[in-house]
């Protein structure tokens, strides 16, 4: 054996530094994003971000979770099933609710808000399209892979979507180009 396989590694444990659970559960969804590629981990990433900004977003909202708080602006109100555009097509997200505190309604998530913009979405149909790709081939040709699991639970890729996002699209810059006349 060499020396260098002789000396003990320095893990958390033998620091006496306990490794929190969340952590463990974060770097088993890297190591699988890691196994579908690089865009994979990237947009696994960009969505854990999201989250975080949400419950962030949410904390400031509302006070910590289970803690009391009456001079807070919101309550906590659940959450459900979202969507948010990433990498070409929707992916579901968990949103998180919150409603004002006086009773007067729902209040928006500004992280959920920021990252909700279709326009991302019909900017690169237009590209696309302009580029000659056609709506049939848009989801199996135009959309880079991004993991396995993304790619099935992912929407608005099929060809009226597409479709719908062009048309869209190119009134708007019809629209603007029209007025700059």
């Amino acid at each position: 054996m060499k020396d260098y396989q002789k000396t003990a590694r320095v893990t958390p444990d033998l620091l006496g530094l306990a490794v929190p659970e969340h952590v463990s559960v974060v770097m088993a969804e890297v190591a699988a994003d890691m196994r579908e590629g690089l865009l994979a981990l990237a947009v696994g990433a960009g969505l854990q971000v999201m989250s975080a900004m949400m419950d962030a977003d949410v904390t400031a909202l509302a006070g910590a979770k289970g803690k009391h708080n009456s001079d807070r602006v919101a309550v906590r109100h659940g959450l459900e099933r979202g969507r948010s555009p990433s990498a070409g097509r929707r992916v579901p997200v968990r949103r998180l609710r919150v409603r004002a505190a006086d009773g007067s309604g729902e209040l928006p998530v500004p992280a959920y808000e920021l990252f909700n913009s279709t326009e991302v979405l019909g900017r690169m149909a237009m590209e696309k399209m302009l580029a000659g790709l056609s709506t049939r081939r848009y989801g199996p040709v135009g959309l880079e892979p991004v993991g396995e699991q993304l790619t099935d639970t992912a929407s608005s890729t099929s060809k009226s979507a597409v479709s719908r996002r062009f048309v869209a699209s190119t009134e708007i810059a019809l629209a603007q180009l029209l007025a700059a006349i």
